[in-house]
């Protein structure tokens, strides 16, 4: 089988998985999970990009209101025409949401041009190698190659996590994943520059 077609059997399979959950268990495995990064960001740590959820992702949004009041730059992704995603500074606790591409709230404020402390990344299934497997457009994977930033986590529910997830060389590898059991540090075989 080739490595697109594996994709596509592992991401009909997991997102699947995913979409059975109740809002019960998204609710109470997000808490969880939102609890792992806050313990885990290191303190000097002072903006992180976020994502909003769709279809089950980990609900991250309570955790970027913390980080808003303790004046942390909280971030957003917005994807610009429907090519790249640019990280979108937020102004007020109620975000600056407006209807974005693919129907996915997004950031109604300014760009940010400095380097990212932590960008949250969310996927369809994860590898402790770092590899993660998204909705297939490459997005994330382009904005992480192209995006002066210090650690990228993946973010999932354990359920998510499988031995091996195919990837090519346009698949960034993330440093860690973070489930509501904590944090994975990912080994990859690719370096880091």
């Amino acid at each position: 089988m080739d490595i697109l077609k594996e994709k596509q059997v592992m991401r009909k399979h997991f997102l699947e998985a995913r979409k059975a959950l109740t809002r019960e268990t998204v609710d109470e495995l997000s808490k969880h999970i939102c609890h792992n990064i806050r313990y885990h960001i290191p303190r000097e740590f002072q903006s992180v990009l976020f994502y909003v959820p769709i279809n089950n992702e980990v609900d991250v949004l309570p955790l970027a209101k913390e980080l808003f009041i303790e004046k942390r730059t909280v971030l957003f992704p917005k994807l610009i025409n429907y090519e790249r995603i640019v990280p979108y500074v937020i102004n007020d606790l109620d975000f600056d949401f407006v209807m974005g591409a693919y129907n996915i709230p997004e950031p109604d404020t300014h760009p940010y041009d400095g380097k990212i402390d932590l960008i949250l990344v969310p996927g369809i299934a994860f590898d402790c190698r770092g590899y993660r497997l998204g909705y297939g457009r490459g997005y994330f994977d382009q904005f992480l190659f192209g995006t002066d930033f210090t650690e990228a986590w993946g973010v999932a529910y354990n359920m998510q996590i499988t031995p091996e997830v195919p990837h090519t060389p346009q698949d960034f590898p993330l440093h860690g994943l973070i489930t509501e059991s904590g944090i994975v540090r990912c080994q990859s075989e690719v370096e880091y520059e």
